[in-house]
């Protein structure tokens, strides 16, 4: 295995977005695999932002969909994903407001490289908000690696980076793949009970 340290950290936001819009679902744990390559793994991190449960009134779309998100973040933390959560907040015209995950990401890429905990950090994100971030770990001497979707790409992000991967090309890799209808499984054991009645 390369002994090259890589970190992945992955803006939730903003990879959904990407996503959304080619209509795929993403099979966390192999896009990890995917990205990494055959270097070392550290640690891959996922940001996100979750409404607070007494914001969410029971039994409405919001708290089923809330329920969704909590079952989905401890799927990715059971395959040894990291997920770093902050907290929406609620405005007083009731929508939410996303404010820490961006500054969660690049505090954590920031100290972890002044740590020496990896040689190369693998953004997954199309903020452009990250530039000042990805320049300030290059001048502490790692590099950086930018991988998005073409949809939530930023052009001066990945011109800065020292690398870009545009996931679209890749979709293949790390998609969920569907399975068979219930009816095709039961289709194919009675083809095997009528066998063993000939």
């Amino acid at each position: 295995m390369n002994e090259e340290r890589v970190m992945i950290f992955i803006d939730g936001s903003n990879l959904f977005h990407g996503i959304r819009h080619l209509n795929i679902k993403v099979d966390y744990f192999k896009l990890v695999e995917f990205l990494r390559e055959s270097r070392r793994l550290v640690r891959a991190y996922f940001y996100t932002a979750v409404p607070q449960e007494r914001d969410v009134k029971k039994g409405t779309p919001e708290w089923d969909s809330l329920q969704r998100q909590k079952r989905f973040l401890d799927e990715l933390s059971f395959s040894g994903i990291k997920v770093k959560l902050a907290k929406l907040r609620r405005l007083p015209s009731g929508e939410f407001l996303e404010k820490e995950v961006d500054i969660m990401l690049a505090t954590d890429m920031l100290s972890l490289a002044y740590q020496n905990a990896y040689d190369t950090a693998i953004l997954v994100s199309g903020d452009s908000d990250f530039i000042y971030t990805v320049e300030e770990v290059q001048r502490i001497g790692k590099r950086v690696e930018n991988a998005t979707f073409k949809k939530t790409s930023s052009y001066n992000l990945r011109k800065v980076c020292d690398r870009f991967i545009l996931l679209d090309n890749f979709i293949d890799r790390f998609t969920l793949e569907e399975k068979p209808a219930p009816y095709q499984e039961v289709g194919f054991w009675a083809k095997i009970k009528s066998l063993w009645k000939k």
